[in-house]
């Protein structure tokens, strides 16, 4: 069985006597005295630093805020940050010390340590006073609460508050709210824009003693062209003296360093103003834009560089006159616009980008001077859709020159930098062009001569009609159409394997007469003036019996064969040359090489062969080109025999198949092969060179031989032609012997 155990027997608290519950009194008195002072010290301290910060961030905000005009951005923090810095000295001052708890404990102690005489008497008795009875020696605490209720009377509280202080502090915030309300009462415009700038956020400027108006900013933006040089003009006006120095400070819009420039007086004071200018050169790219003069700022400029607009591509309509087959046509673009001469022309004028005005007007090629206008486009977008970005104007029906000046104006405002000129110019009807030969007809022509025209015939907008003038000798041309002229072609072609003839034998023209032919063409043109008429090259003809066309023809062959003779020598010397050389010096030709005396190249051989190959393709080159030549009049021989009518089966063979054919194939084949052969050949090669070269030579000389054989058939021809000569003169001499006769007869009585 549990014993129940008693706790130990404690005497019940015993009451304080009267003088010890006095003194206890007087110490709490004492202790709730000091917590109100010093509840009052943190009241007074903390508003009069709140008073005097919110004072150093009115004056200082407001100084900034006039001096700097800061942005709106700017102005925000700038109150955000006096806000935080009221709030920081109020928390930190006032609501947490009046937050800090003030026990009777804490405010014992620190009456003793203003107060060493109670030496720590008075802590002791309110803490142990404030602890339960029963584990206090009554008798040691009234002791102690005697002891320090003795003390009472002696606490000075100056000791404990430094009141000087704590009066210079609430002063000094006095005064602080003092300079803030002497503000706002004497000036309350200049209190109420500042709490508007900065609480706010209203833009509405300090008044200044000097004024400032930048010329061209809308809303603070001026927009100008890119790449031009900008002329900054700012009108200052002040109450009182006007600053001699106006400053402009610029930077790019993406950020960088502010660059400095003076801006200079332009003329004189103007009524109450001064304007200053300053040009930035090259703007390329936005600028941020501040000007600075006496207490003035402008901020917040900007100067926006754009594209000015500028011509993207003119569409050209030409309107042809009629004569022309009306109708339109689109003419290439250019600086200079040729149209034909009495044409109407549209044009569409493109712009880089959409305008508000332009306005297209004839002026001087430089674009300086203008003249009528011509097409206008008025100022302000239309009511509906986007702004135009073209402009068009009609020209027309005109002759010579005009000049179109074109003036473009964006929606920005911006002009075309460069002068936008046009030129018009009206390209005159010419004659026609007629490039036309005759084809196997020399200087001279039988009466029954055929002669072939050929070439071409064009006009630059279209042919009428063409004809070939035949004159004989003073008396007036007589004209052959050509027919195969097509009204409005602008090109005839007469080509060589159908040309326009024109023949002799109908006008009955007698031996001796002199012809003069002559190709006109005519076009269509309608305009003052009437048709062009162009004429081709004049050529004069005798008229000659077919006996002497052949004498001259023959003559003609006679040289071409002298002409042969000698290419044929010339190769033949150059293969004997080649031949020495390959021989050596034993087998030398007699002056070969300038080796006069014949004893020939001691050296011979191979040494000689590079220089004597290289004379050989010189020389058979020079035989093709001749040879060429000399085929080629051949063929025109047999042509002017076939036009006179004196081309016989006999002739057009031997001309032909038997001397122009051989030559054209020398001349074209072997020759030409001959040169490539011997150019660069080895000296192993010599023998096959030398024997192509004798075979090439063979070939020519039986050409030469039909040559030769045709001289001998033409004297053949001089022995017929002058047997049939004396017939015709005995025939002649009888017919006349018989009208003598006759008339003899009949003279008898």
């Amino acid at each position: 069985m549990s014993t129940a155990v008693s706790p130990p027997s404690v005497p019940p608290p015993r009451a304080l006597s009267p003088g010890a519950a006095s003194g206890l009194r007087r110490l709490e008195a004492l202790v709730a005295s000091v917590r109100r002072q010093a509840r009052g010290w943190v009241w007074v301290e903390g508003i009069a630093l709140v008073a005097i910060v919110g004072a150093a961030s009115f004056w200082a905000t407001m100084a900034f805020d006039r001096a700097v005009e800061p942005p709106a951005w700017t102005r925000a923090a700038l109150a955000l940050a006096v806000v935080a810095a009221l709030a920081v000295v109020a928390r930190r001052f006032l609501f947490e010390r009046l937050a800090t708890p003030m026990g009777d404990a804490s405010v014992a102690t620190l009456v003793e340590r203003g107060n060493p005489g109670f030496r720590d008497s008075l802590s002791t008795a309110i803490e142990l006073a404030a602890r339960p009875r029963e584990g206090v020696d009554a008798t040691l605490l009234e002791r102690t609460i005697d002891e320090a209720a003795a003390g009472v009377d002696r606490v000075d509280p100056r000791r404990l508050f430094r009141r000087g202080r704590l009066l210079a502090t609430a002063l000094l915030g006095a005064l602080a709210l003092a300079t803030v309300a002497g503000m706002v009462l004497s000036k309350p415009a200049v209190a109420g824009l500042w709490a508007r700038r900065l609480f706010l956020l209203d833009d509405t400027p300090w008044p200044r003693r000097v004024r400032l108006r930048a010329e061209g900013f809308v809303d603070g933006v001026r927009t100008v062209a890119r790449g031009s040089d900008v002329d900054l003009l700012v009108a200052a006006d002040a109450t009182g003296e006007i600053p001699d120095v106006i400053e402009v400070r610029f930077r790019p819009a993406r950020g960088g360093a502010w660059r400095s420039e003076r801006m200079g007086a332009r003329g004189g004071v103007a009524g109450d103003e001064q304007a200053f200018g300053h040009v930035v050169k090259g703007v390329t790219e936005d600028l941020e834009v501040e000007i600075r003069g006496g207490d003035a700022r402008l901020r917040g400029l900007r100067l926006a560089a754009v594209d000015a607009p500028a011509l993207e591509r003119v569409e050209v309509t030409a309107t042809l006159p009629e004569y022309l087959g009306g109708g339109t046509r689109a003419v290439p673009s250019s600086r200079i616009v040729a149209v034909p001469r009495g044409a109407t022309v549209d044009l569409v004028f493109h712009a880089t980008k959409p305008l508000a005005a332009a306005s297209v007007a004839v002026g001087t090629a430089d674009g300086q001077g203008t003249g009528p206008l011509l097409a206008t486009l008025e100022p302000g977008a239309p009511p509906e859709g986007t702004p135009p970005d073209s402009i068009a104007a009609r020209v027309g029906p005109f002759d010579g020159e005009r000049t179109l000046v074109v003036r473009f104006t964006d929606v920005h405002g911006l002009d075309n930098r460069d002068p936008i000129a046009v030129i018009l110019t009206a390209i005159p009807d010419e004659p026609p062009r007629v490039a036309v030969r005759m084809r196997g007809i020399s200087t001279a022509v039988t009466p029954v001569a055929r002669i072939p025209l050929v070439g071409s015939i064009s006009d630059d907008h279209g042919l009428a009609s063409a004809a070939a003038n035949l004159a004989v000798g003073e008396g007036a041309a007589t004209a052959f159409p050509i027919g195969r002229i097509r009204a409005g072609a602008t090109v005839a072609e007469l080509g060589d394997d159908a040309p326009e003839v024109v023949a002799l034998e109908p006008l009955g023209v007698a031996v001796g007469s002199t012809l003069v032919l002559r190709v006109s063409a005519r076009d269509a043109c309608t305009l003052d003036g009437g048709a062009n008429e162009g004429m081709g090259d004049a050529w004069t003809l005798s008229v000659v019996s077919p006996e002497a066309l052949m004498a001259m023809l023959e003559a003609r062959e006679i040289l071409l064969r002298r002409r042969f003779e000698s290419v044929v020598a010339d190769l033949a010397l150059a293969r004997e040359r080649l031949a020495a050389a390959a021989a050596g010096g034993d087998a030398a030709a007699p002056g070969a090489d300038g080796d006069a005396d014949g004893e020939g190249d001691p050296d011979g051989g191979d040494a000689a062969w590079p220089l004597e190959a290289g004379r050989l393709a010189e020389s058979a080159s020079r035989a093709a080109g001749e040879t060429a030549d000399i085929a080629e009049a051949f063929r025109a021989i047999r042509a002017e025999l076939d036009n006179n009518a004196l081309l016989t089966s006999e002739l057009d063979t031997r001309l032909g198949t038997q001397i122009a054919a051989p030559l054209g194939t020398l001349a074209t084949g072997d020759l030409p092969a001959l040169a490539a052969a011997a150019r660069g050949a080895a000296p192993e090669a010599r023998e096959a060179i030398l024997r192509r070269t004798d075979e090439v030579l063979a070939r020519m000389r039986a050409v030469l031989d039909k040559m030769m054989e045709l001289e001998s058939y033409n004297e053949v021809i001089e022995i017929l032609r002058g047997v049939i000569r004396t017939q015709e003169e005995i025939r002649s001499e009888t017919l006349k012997r018989q009208r003598q006769r006759a008339k003899e007869v009949l003279e008898r009585p």
